[in-house]
C-alpha cells in the first residue's frame, strides 16, 4: 500500500513540474504574444484594409484592358494569325505591334495599296472605350539608300527620319477618319528595339494604349509645396522647347501573352 502512495504522489510530484514547466515556458510566453497580437489587430485591420482598397482602385483601373485586348485581337484576328500583328497586355496598358509590310509600301511612308489592316486599325481606334486614353503611334524601320536616277533619284534617309514620317502620316490618318485628337501622339523609335519578348521584332508600327491616371484631391494637395513664386512669363510652347503635356511612356519590359480568338 506504502508503495502504491508513493508512486501516486511521485506521479503527482511530476504532474505538478511538468505543468510548472508547461506554465513558465509555455503558457506565459505564448499569453504574452497572444496580448501582443491583440493589440496589434487594429492597426492590421487598418492595413488589411488599406490593401484591399488599393486592389479594389487597381482593379477598376485596369478594368478596360481586357475587353480592348478581345476588340482588338478580334479586329486584326487575319493579321494575328498571317503573322503580321500581336496583341498583348503589359501592365496597365495594351501594345500592338503590327508588320511595317501591313501597313506601308517598302522604305516610304506611304501606305500600301491594297491593305486592309489600316481600314480595321482606323475602325479599332476610334472605339468608345478608348475615351480619355494615350494612344502613342510609333514605327521603328531600318535606314533606305539612296536609289533612282536624274530627276527621280530619291536621296538616302536615315531610320529615325522615316519612322517618323510614318507616325507623322499614320497620326493623320487616323484623326481623319474619327479616332480621339486629343489622345494621339506620334513617336519614332531606333532600327534595333531591345528584345521584350515580342514576336515582332523590329520593322514594325507599336500602338501603346494607356490610361491617364487620374489624380485625387488629397494627393495633388500634398504634391503641391508650400509655396511656389509668381511668375508673370507665359509657359513655352513645345516648338520654343516647352514641355508637352503628354510625355511618351516607355513599352513595359514583360509583356503579357497575347489574347487572340
Amino acid at each position: 500500500m506504502k508503495i502504491v502512495t508513493y508512486l501516486l504522489a511521485a506521479l503527482l510530484c511530476a504532474s505538478l513540474g511538468a505543468a510548472a514547466i508547461f506554465y513558465v515556458f509555455t503558457f506565459q510566453p505564448m499569453a504574452a504574444e497572444y496580448a501582443r497580437m491583440k493589440a496589434g489587430m487594429p492597426e492590421f485591420d487598418k492595413a488589411k484594409a488599406e490593401l484591399k482598397r488599393y486592389k479594389d482602385k487597381e482593379k477598376q483601373e485596369s478594368a478596360w484592358i481586357a475587353p480592348l485586348v478581345e476588340t482588338f485581337g478580334n479586329g486584326l484576328n487575319d493579321e494575328i494569325k498571317a503573322g503580321k500583328a500581336e496583341v498583348v497586355s503589359a501592365g496597365n496598358a495594351i501594345i500592338v505591334n503590327i508588320a511595317e509590310d501591313a501597313l506601308y509600301t517598302p522604305g516610304s511612308k506611304t501606305f500600301a495599296k491594297d491593305t486592309q489592316t489600316l481600314l480595321k486599325l482606323a475602325s479599332l481606334l476610334k472605339k468608345e472605350g478608348l475615351r480619355g486614353k494615350d494612344i502613342f503611334i510609333g514605327n521603328a524601320t531600318e535606314a533606305v539608300a539612296a536609289h533612282g536616277k536624274g530627276r527621280k533619284r530619291v536621296p538616302p534617309k536615315d531610320a529615325l527620319t522615316l519612322a517618323s514620317e510614318r507616325s507623322e502620316e499614320l497620326v493623320k490618318y487616323l484623326e481623319k477618319y474619327g479616332a480621339p485628337q486629343d489622345s494621339l501622339a506620334a513617336l519614332a523609335y531606333s532600327s534595333k528595339l531591345p528584345d521584350r519578348g515580342f514576336k515582332i521584332k523590329n520593322k514594325k508600327t507599336i500602338i501603346l494604349i494607356s490610361a491617364v491616371p487620374a489624380v485625387n484631391a488629397h494627393d495633388a494637395a500634398a504634391a503641391q509645396p508650400e509655396s511656389a513664386p509668381v511668375s508673370q512669363s507665359k509657359p513655352a510652347s513645345p516648338a520654343q522647347g516647352g514641355v508637352p503635356k503628354t510625355a511618351p511612356k516607355a513599352i513595359p519590359i514583360k509583356p503579357a501573352q497575347p489574347h487572340t480568338n
